[in-house]
């Protein structure tokens, strides 16, 4: 019933789409036809040979660098929530889970099954955890997310990929500076400078960001410090990437639900009473060389290296670690004519030393334990794209991995572990079937490896009998430009079958492993509009755009049994059935804009047992920006917004099948700012 629906929505959409008359999208190749302007300027870099986005096969949203100029940049989630089928929960600053379509709600204080790139360099560490919230706004060009399975070209990643690139850098030396203020007394502050020619090019971008935030126990200091470079050499290219995050964030943690309705600004109590809070300075170098073999062939080797020191002190214990990770990626592309082709390596090292110490009232006391891991693997990865005809593109890849474990605990001897390797196809087609309409398909396989917290059992053993997490996913859709150019469409469905699934289970406040719990089913269909109502024009550059997007989700276990209670049927807790984001943005010649956003999050399960629901809510947030060139001044831009317009009651992240230990309640939730404000100031000379 629910595949149905979403057909005739397909077919719908297809019909009236065909009734208007437009210009055509175009792709990169020698597919032929009139060019819609604004998706002919939209191309995408994360796929293997960047692409138009109008004739890409599969589902790729991008968010250009101007909305994140033009926006608060002191959270990443209002930005990514205008991603379709991504869902972001936000405890706090240092607090996320991403979910993409509906893959990743199971891991409790952290998104993983989900990999990103901040240009070469990944952020996803060895044991599948991926921080995007750290990184400074600033410093991010275009964002670029690849939803659902997508291993054949990046490797694990069972819910998709996010691409981050760095800023662009104009021609000329450039100067910028950044003040901005907000309420629970946020500050952000920040330079740069960066210069760039022909054949080089350099920016660096220092920040500081510091709040006391809204709830007890959250104050929150991070600075950022970030060094890109570019050299040109005959036929040759190198790029250089530096990011540096120094962190410090309290910690209030999750309330139960009298505390969420009576004192939401309360942190729980045993983290208040120690002060907790996570502290680390993290690392991240890449350099990239691009060689033109010649016309035709071009190889890109990239060396990356990580290191992050990392301290939180929790109520149970203290727990500090270090993280030094290095690899490379090797990628020679061959490009001729109507066909092209990918191939290369990527190889993973990473060693991890993490010990745990008794806490006194927050403070370390004696050593409890402490033990080392290296994890590593290899991805090959193979990728083939042809034009069929002037108007059909096809693709196909394919991606083996292999992944290994080495832990040792104390002085004791260690113990290897060896994952079954893991082969992961992937195929695609877009067709166009009128000069204004194109129709898309993938099939693709994915997988998620086990955590290194998943993998260790309560003993300190490893748990050789898990096993990665495994899906399928298929999708279709159709892109279309209608109305003389004003609207702009992007409709998919899809749908994902997991096996092997992967949960956290906690016996003990400090206990945690992963256990192999069953299947789901994750179905749904992706809407993205945007529609100029006033379209900026040489002789009229004002603008008026209305753009959104709605997700509509059916995520359920197909199978999943749990000391002997059967949860098959149930809806996965934790996510949504629907989500909706509806932007209305405006400029006008004298440089005010204005954006007015309200997204609608519906009701989710709590449990497992589908016992227990958070009733969802709505949300409204305004900005104003005034943008102005002076005579000593490139660029001047005021900003200023408020957030949570109506003053909304409302959980910015919940905690699934919260735990109780004792008399006390389980803590679900994580209450969301009240109405709050920000101004800022920026300048680019």
């Amino acid at each position: 019933m629910y595949q149905t629906l979403i057909l005739l929505v397909l077919l719908l959409v297809g019909t009236i789409a065909n009734a208007a008359t437009i210009n055509v999208i175009n792709d990169t190749l020698s597919i032929k036809s009139h060019t819609t302007k604004e998706l002919e300027e939209i191309t995408i870099t994360a796929t293997p040979f960047p692409r138009k986005i109008g004739a890409l096969p599969g589902n790729i949203t991008y968010i250009p660098a101007s909305t994140l100029k033009n926006s608060q940049q002191i959270d990443i989630k209002p930005v990514l929530d205008q991603v379709p089928g991504l869902y972001m929960q936000s405890g706090a600053l240092n607090t996320a889970r991403l979910t993409i379509r509906g893959i990743g709600s199971r891991t409790p204080y952290a998104s993983n099954r989900i990999k990103a790139w901040f240009g070469e360099i990944p952020l996803t560490s060895g044991d599948g955890a991926t921080i995007v919230e750290d990184l400074d706004m600033g410093g991010m060009g275009q964002i670029e997310v690849i939803k659902g399975p997508s291993s054949a070209l990046y490797g694990p990643g069972l819910g998709g990929v996010i691409v981050i690139s760095p800023p662009t850098v104009e021609n000329g030396w450039q100067g910028k500076a950044v003040a901005e203020s907000g309420s629970f007394n946020l500050w952000r502050k920040g330079a740069g400078v960066s210069y760039g020619s022909s054949h080089q090019s350099f920016s660096t971008l220092f920040s500081r960001t510091t709040s006391d935030g809204y709830r007890e126990n959250s104050q929150y200091e991070r600075s950022n410090l970030l060094l890109t470079g570019n050299k040109k050499l005959g036929n040759h290219t190198i790029r250089l990437l530096l990011n540096h995050v120094d962190l410090f964030a309290r910690i209030p943690s999750s309330i139960d639900h009298p505390t969420y309705q009576a004192n939401p600004k309360s942190a729980a109590a045993n983290w208040k009473n120690i002060q907790g809070f996570q502290s680390y300075e993290k690392w991240q170098a890449g350099l990239t060389f691009i060689t033109l073999i010649n016309p035709y062939l071009e190889n890109r080797l990239s060396l990356y290296g990580i290191y992050n020191d990392a301290y939180e002190s929790r109520p149970f214990n203290i727990l500090v670690e270090e993280t030094k990770t290095i690899g490379f990626r090797e990628n020679l592309m061959w490009r001729r004519n109507k066909h092209a082709l990918s191939g290369g390596l990527e190889y993973f090292r990473e060693v991890y030393n993490w010990q745990i110490f008794e806490t006194i009232q927050g403070n370390a006391g004696n050593q409890l334990s402490v033990a080392d891991e290296i994890r590593y693997y290899y991805n090959f990865f193979l990728h083939y794209e042809t034009e069929l005809s002037s108007s059909t593109l096809f693709l196909t890849g394919i991606n083996f991995h292999e992944l290994r474990y080495r832990t040792s605990e104390g002085a004791e001897q260690s113990q290897n572990h060896t994952y079954s390797p893991v082969l992961s196809p992937r195929i695609g087609i877009n067709q166009r079937i009128t000069p204004n309409t194109y129709l898309f398909a993938t099939a693709g396989h994915g997988f998620s490896a086990p955590s290194s917290e998943e993998a260790l059992l309560p003993d300190g053993s490893i748990n050789r009998e898990l096993k990665p997490e495994e899906g399928f996913n298929v999708e279709a859709g159709i892109r279309k430009a209608l109305l003389n150019d004003r609207v702009l469409l992007d409709v998919t469905a899809y749908n994902i079958r997991v096996k092997n699934l992967l949960m956290t289970r906690r016996d003990a406040e400090d206990v945690f492993y992963g256990e192999n719990a069953g299947r789901t089913n994750h179905s749904g269909v992706e809407t993205q509009l945007k529609w100029y109502l006033i379209k900026s024009i040489q002789s009229n550059p004002n603008e008026l755009v209305l753009s959104g997007n709605y997700t509509l989700m059916k995520n359920r276990f197909s199978h999943f049994i749990q000391d002997e209670t059967n949860y098959s049927d149930k809806k996965l807790p934790g996510l949504p059935t629907s989500i909706l984001n509806i932007n209305i943005s405006a400029s006008t010649p004298i440089g005010l804009g204005f954006i007015l956003n309200f997204s609608h999050i519906n009701k989710q399960f709590l449990n497992d047992a589908n016992s227990l629901t958070y009733p969802g809510h709505e949300l409204v947030d305004i900005t104003a920006t005034f943008t102005r060139k002076l005579k000593l001044i490139n660029e001047l831009q005021i900003i200023s917004g408020v957030r949570n317009l109506f003053n909304r009651e409302h959980a910015s992240m919940l905690l699934v099948n919260a735990p109780s230990f004792g008399n006390a309640l389980p803590r679900y939730y994580y209450p969301g700012n009240p109405r709050n404000w920000l101004l800022g100031i920026r300048i680019t000379i």
